[in-house]
């Protein structure tokens, strides 16, 4: 019985910065282009499965339609996850890794190397905390662009709230995301201690226009995994 949720919840830290509004990024942010809205939507990331399923997350629009899946860690030989387009087919892959430096990689299907974006946890006051980390990615919607700068991003990823777990994604000085525990789609919430056990809730997650679904779906299975424990 896992006890990553009960854990992180009684011990995390929040962000001591305030909270900023959600605003567009001022250049497009993307893994994949064709994932970029001109407008602001919300998605839900929902758990089910186990490790070898081949669904372990779907993730559905405002009205119920598929958009993605998520394959279990232990699905394929990769022993990986990998991030699917409503037909089922690979986008990219989520890899676990053991350094604290570097604690996830994205990567194309059937890569090791040649990472998309590297994530690595961050230690406010000097300690861990769950689900707060950064994400470092090469910005494929500025590829064609001349200017080195607008060809990376980093994105910090910050925890807030207590009572249920908010992550705000922040690109400079401008929230471009947020993730959040759903009080909509999630059919009972963690109010006792026993509660917690086995709880893994659906999330919310609100993107501006101009950042790629695809990338923030990444953030949500990193968060759900780390904070919730992983299927």
């Amino acid at each position: 019985m896992s006890t990553a949720y009960p854990q992180s919840r009684l011990s995390h830290i929040s962000s001591p910065t305030p909270r900023k509004p959600l605003k567009a990024p001022v250049r497009q942010i993307a893994f994949r282009k064709e994932y970029v809205k001109d407008t602001k939507t919300q998605l839900v990331l929902k758990s089910q499965g186990d490790a070898q399923s081949a669904v372990a997350y779907k993730v559905l629009d405002e009205y119920g339609s598929l958009q993605f899946t998520v394959t279990g860690r232990k699905h394929s030989d990769r022993i990986c996850r990998e991030i699917r387009d409503s037909s089922g087919l690979p986008l990219f892959e989520l890899h676990r890794r053991t350094s604290l430096t570097a604690t996830w990689a994205v990567t194309l299907p059937g890569s090791n190397n040649a990472s998309l974006a590297i994530g690595s946890p961050r230690w406010p006051f000097g300690c861990l905390s769950a689900g707060n980390f950064t994400l470092s990615a090469e910005n494929q919607a500025a590829v064609d662009t001349k200017d080195g700068d607008e060809k990376k991003v980093t994105l910090l990823i910050e925890r807030h709230g207590n009572a249920l777990a908010l992550f705000d994604i922040v690109d400079g000085d401008r929230k471009v995301a947020e993730v959040r525990e759903s009080i909509q789609h999630n059919e009972k919430l963690p109010l006792t201690r026993s509660s917690w056990q086995k709880y893994r809730p659906a999330l919310d997650l609100v993107i501006t226009s101009g950042v790629d679904q695809s990338l923030i779906v990444t953030v949500g299975v990193i968060l759900s995994d780390w904070v919730f424990g992983s299927t």
